[in-house]
Order: structure tokens, then C-alpha cells, then sequence
């Protein structure tokens, strides 16, 4: 969609890099490597977004804290504070994340019977949470991963997930698993279907 929007893959790439670390300078070789994209394809749309006042380009002087200047680290970018277009860009790509979790979430939900589900981790903004997502029903495995591939090249990053049939999520409650009971206490979690019968712990 984007691409069609903004006429070029490594365009969005850079926009959402930016967007999305507003304080971080970024070297050309930094930004090809991030984006995953060619170099050439890079300094074009780089251009491109200082052209538009999207971003900025600068020099490192003395008292700029960056890395020691190499032949190929001559300029760094930056989002422009200042760029008209910068609350409406990122309300841009959030709607666009939401909409594709909200897609993501209805696939998962209708593909078996599903007893629990939740999101965590960074669809949370919680870096210290075990994983991203917790699925746990009657379903085939497969499909589940299928959906979950597909999801992580759309957003084009991995997801830690963890995926469990009744048996097993009933076998490492019955053991008090750590990393379960560590995924099922936290209290941030978005629970999406909750149909479990949880174990009630011993007051003795």
C-alpha cells in the first residue's frame, strides 16, 4: 500500500526508520544496511526526503558526538524537527500497523479453536516480556506458523512467538513452568480470547 503511496519500497523504509528514532542520526551505509535496500537506491531517496524537508542532511563538526569521520560517513540524516508533514506521516504509519495487526489478530482467531491468545512484547512496547505472542488451542500447527510468517514479511521484521496445543499448555501448568507462568503474569498483555481453565494456586 505504502509503496503505491509513496512510489518507492526503500522510500517508506527510510521514512518509518526515521519517524521512528527522531533523536538518531543515520549514516548512508547504516540506513543501506537497515533498510535492507542498495546503496544507490538509498542516497536516491535520501535526496529525495531532503528535498521535501522530510529530513535533513549534515556534516559532523567537532562537537558533534558521532563516530570518527570515514570517506564513506562524510554526511548523516536526521528527521527535521521542523518538517510540516511529520505528525501526519507517523499518524500515517500507525494507522497502517494497526490496521495490519487487526487483520493479523482475525486470522489467527479463525483457524482453529483457539483457547487463549494474547499479544505482548512489542506489540506492547514490553522489551523485557517473554515473547510477542501467546497462542494456545486446537488447531493445525502449521497454518498457525503460516500466518505468522506471512505477518512477520509484511512488517518485515521477526516476531518471537509461541505457539502450544491444550496438552502441552495443561502439562506446563501442571509442572509450573517458569516461562509460561512468566507470559501469563504480565499484566500488560492485550488478551485476545481468554477460554482457559486456569490452575488456582495453593494457599498452603
Amino acid at each position: 500500500m505504502f509503496e503505491q503511496l509513496f512510489g518507492s519500497k526503500t522510500r517508506v523504509k527510510l521514512m518509518k526508520l526515521f519517524l521512528e528514532n527522531p533523536e538518531k542520526r543515520f549514516f548512508v551505509r547504516e540506513l543501506t544496511r537497515l533498510c535492507d535496500s542498495l546503496i544507490n537506491s538509498v542516497r536516491r531517496e535520501l535526496n529525495n526526503l531532503v528535498e521535501l524537508k522530510i529530513i535533513l542532511e549534515e556534516v559532523p563538526t567537532v562537537k558533534t558526538p558521532v563516530v570518527k569521520r570515514t570517506i564513506n560517513s562524510r554526511k548523516y540524516y536526521r528527521l527535521n524537527p521542523k518538517n510540516l508533514f511529520r505528525q501526519d506521516l507517523s499518524n500515517l504509519f500507525l494507522k497502517s500497523k494497526i490496521l495490519m495487526e487487526k487483520r493479523f489478530v482475525e486470522k489467527i482467531r479463525h483457524l482453529g479453536e483457539i483457547k487463549y491468545f494474547c499479544l505482548s512484547g512489542t506489540f506492547i512496547e514490553d522489551p523485557k516480556a517473554q515473547t510477542d505472542l501467546l497462542v494456545v488451542g486446537e488447531f493445525e500447527k502449521d497454518k498457525v506458523l503460516k500466518v505468522l510468517k506471512e505477518f512477520e514479511k509484511e512488517i518485515e521484521r521477526p516476531i518471537n512467538y509461541t505457539v502450544m496445543d491444550v496438552n502441552e499448555y495443561q502439562l506446563r501448568q501442571d509442572i509450573a513452568d517458569n516461562f509460561l507462568e512468566q507470559i501469563m503474569a504480565n499484566e500488560r498483555n492485550l488478551v485476545i480470547v481468554d477460554k482457559l481453565t486456569k490452575k488456582k494456586k495453593s494457599n498452603v
